[in-house]
């Protein structure tokens, strides 16, 4: 009972803080306080993904996180070795580093974070057996010589109609000669078997791949080449296998359509704050929702934008 009591406590402070900020007598006032923070915003992949995932984050968390600029927790150690994971294979491309090297290089930069020693020695000992598999089952994506690693296309201040969009792609792998391209994205969360379209999850990853190639396809430098398809690289060795695996995602014109859509509606509503005033719009998190939910959400953007 006390936890519980703690639980609805910390959601009933946190909720009166932030709805401070939509009062109807006050919002007038603070709106173009808030559009200060947005005046250079261009929309992401994952803010994209992120404001509509009315499950795990959504609108309100939006809000909080991106427009407020709120502190956050602590990054849970699972956050933190994502991101570790990705310096690695970044050095591995770009650096040509040995498999070993690797392996040094991702213990000593774990090493330096802000965790117990308990936490580090067991990301330490998650990140090395998964180094171990990954980069031997992905040794001649990471390892092509004429791979990218980190394509950031934040600098080519890219537009899809009036929307700015921006990114960074994991991996990219480069055929000059065919003029093709072919996009790497990795997850250390757990592998996912099922359909696109059938898990809401691998939705988001969707839509993330279909942004990372709008943006090539906008791209000063690499819109003379075709974006052939695009690969999800589950890096974290599955508990049942103890195997890595490469989810491929082949492009479709009806997928890119839909993106074309959603992407100047959600940045429509973050722009103009107005989702603030709409209850139907400023969703909290709720994990009691599915893809269904999710779906219906990003199509009530596209309908709702002036």
């Amino acid at each position: 009972h006390d936890d519980i009591a703690s639980a609805k406590l910390e959601t009933d402070l946190r909720l009166s803080w932030i709805s401070a900020y939509r009062e109807r007598d006050l919002l007038p006032k603070l709106k173009p306080i808030l559009q200060k923070n947005l005046e250079r915003y261009s929309l992401s992949a994952s803010d994209l993904t992120s404001f509509i995932d009315v499950v795990y984050a959504g609108p309100e968390e939006f809000f909080k996180k991106r427009i407020l600029r709120a502190d956050s927790e602590p990054p849970e150690p699972s956050a933190l070795y994502g991101t570790l994971i990705h310096s690695t294979f970044e050095q591995v491309t770009s650096n040509h580093i040995s498999d070993d090297e690797a392996k040094a290089f991702f213990a000593a930069e774990a090493a330096k974070l802000p965790l117990l020693e308990a936490d580090k020695e067991a990301l330490i000992e998650r990140g090395l057996h998964g180094l171990e598999v990954s980069l031997k089952t992905f040794k001649e994506i990471l390892r092509d010589e004429h791979a990218k690693a980190e394509v950031n296309l934040k600098p080519e201040h890219l537009y899809l109609g009036d929307a700015p969009i921006d990114g960074i792609i994991d991996h990219l792998k480069v055929d000059d000669e065919a003029k093709t391209l072919e996009i790497y994205d990795f997850k250390t969360g757990n592998y996912k078997e099922k359909k696109w379209d059938s898990d809401s999850t691998l939705y988001k990853y969707k839509l993330q791949l279909g942004f990372y190639k709008l943006l090539l396809n906008l791209s000063p430098t690499f819109s003379r080449y075709k974006v052939e398809k695009a690969h999800i690289l589950f890096v974290s060795p599955d508990s049942a296998t103890d195997k890595v695996y490469d989810k491929v995602y082949e492009y479709n014109a009806t997928d890119e359509a839909e993106l074309k859509t959603l992407i100047p509606a959600v940045y429509h509503h973050i722009k103009s704050l107005d989702f603030l005033e709409d209850d139907d719009l400023y969703l909290s998190p709720d994990k009691s929702r599915t893809l269904k939910d999710i779906k219906a959400f990003a199509k009530l953007l596209v309908d709702t934008t002036k």
